[in-house]
Order: C-alpha cells, then sequence, then structure tokens
C-alpha cells in the first residue's frame, strides 16, 4: 500500500473523533505529492551542483597540473666541439720598428712620416737619413734600393723590449741579452724572426777591452742587407 492510499484510508476511519471536512483527504495527498516534488527536486538539484562541482574541481587542478607539468624529455641536444687551428706566422720586418718607422718598408712611406731628412749616399750608393731623434746623426735611418728601410737608430729615450736603452750598462745588456756577441763597437743580438733582423749595440769602450761598467751609446735595429754599408 503506497502512502496515498494509506492518508485515504485514515481519514476515511470513523473512529476519527474530529469530523473531517468533504475533501480533506484529497487535499493532504495532493499536498504530500507537492512536498515529495520539491525534496525530488531539491535533491536532484543537490546532485547535480555536486557533480558540477567535481567536474569543476577536476579541470582547475588539471589546469594547474598542467602548468607545473614539464614537458617530456626529449633526446638531448648532441654537443658539437670544434678544434681550430690557428697557424703561426712568421714574424715579418713589416711589424717591427721604432713608431712610424719599420724596418723592410718603402722609402717613399718612409719619407712619408714627415721624421726623415735626406742625407748622403753611403759608400755602396744607398740612401741615408737623418731623423728627428739624431738631426747630425748621419746614417740613423739606411734605406736600400731594393729591401727599403734596412737601418733604424732609435731615439736615446727609447728602450728595447728587454728594457735596454742608451745609457745602460755592459753589465745589464748581457744580463737581458745572453746570447749577444761581441763586434769590434760593441754587441750585437740577432733575433729569431723571419726575415732575421738584430739589435746593434754601440758601447762606450775600446773594442776587445769592453767592461761591464761601460754603457750603450747607440741602439740599431737592422736588416741583413749586404747592398748597404750598414758598419
Amino acid at each position: 500500500m503506497d502512502l496515498d492510499d494509506e492518508l485515504r484510508r485514515l481519514f476515511q476511519d470513523q473512529r476519527l473523533d474530529i469530523p473531517v471536512r468533504p475533501g480533506a483527504d484529497e487535499a493532504v495527498v495532493i499536498g504530500a505529492r507537492r512536498v515529495r516534488r520539491k525534496r525530488i527536486a531539491l535533491a536532484s538539484a543537490g546532485s547535480t551542483f555536486a557533480v558540477a562541482a567535481l567536474v569543476a574541481g577536476g579541470i582547475a587542478l588539471s589546469g594547474l597540473g598542467g602548468a607545473s607539468s614539464m614537458p617530456p624529455a626529449g633526446p638531448s641536444p648532441s654537443t658539437v666541439t670544434r678544434t681550430v687551428t690557428v697557424e703561426s706566422k712568421p714574424s715579418t720586418s713589416d711589424s717591427v720598428g721604432f713608431g712610424v718607422l719599420k724596418l723592410g718598408m718603402s722609402e717613399a712611406a718612409a719619407v712619408a712620416t714627415g721624421f726623415l731628412t735626406r742625407g748622403p749616399d753611403d759608400a755602396l750608393g744607398c740612401h741615408t737619413y737623418f731623423t728627428q731623434g739624431y738631426p747630425q746623426m748621419e746614417g740613423a735611418v739606411v734605406v736600400s734600393p731594393t729591401t727599403g728601410v734596412v737601418r733604424i737608430t732609435i731615439p736615446e729615450t727609447a728602450k728595447t723590449s728587454m728594457g735596454i736603452g742608451v745609457g745602460s750598462t755592459l753589465a745589464e745588456l748581457k744580463a737581458r741579452y745572453p746570447a749577444a756577441t761581441e763586434y769590434d763597437s760593441g754587441f750585437t743580438f740577432i733575433t729569431n724572426s723571419t726575415p732575421s733582423w738584430y739589435y746593434k749595440f754601440l758601447v762606450d769602450g775600446t773594442g776587445g777591452s769592453f767592461q761591464d761598467t761601460d754603457v750603450v751609446k747607440t741602439i740599431r735595429m737592422q736588416l741583413e742587407s749586404p747592398e748597404c754599408s750598414l758598419a
């Protein structure tokens, strides 16, 4: 027996002391049906809301997971190592000299520097020049007709890369250039370059009896040039 039948039976029971208005049982049944429909609707709505909440929460969690998740690891990029071989070039006289004057430079280029004043030719016909540093020294710069500049006399205030200058003692010269060799007017030091060039240190002393206390009086940078008189 369902709820409707039970309610009808109850209200039709003659044992009730309170008289029941005609149609009351039908009104109660209708009311009960309305209440039951509201409960069903509320329950359905609650279920729908819960499902929607679960779905929304799942989407939110999925979004968070997507933001923090790492992409699948791919293959590691390969490292390519290249060995670059730099060929050492032999030093040339074009980069050796003093200031703008370089051993091996052409006579025209040397004259164009403005530091030279023409002097007399040497015994072999090479051109000699005075310089601003040595305005009275004949042959301070010598130019070969085939090789270009073959001698540069560095100023008295200048020093070599090893710190030897005019006024340095012979002891200092030997200490800085132990491979220097003696000749009649001083010492020469041949550099390990191509083409070969050398320092010529004129020492204030007597050839063959130099003392360690003797001092350097002139320093020249020269190329091997047999066509010029470079004594």
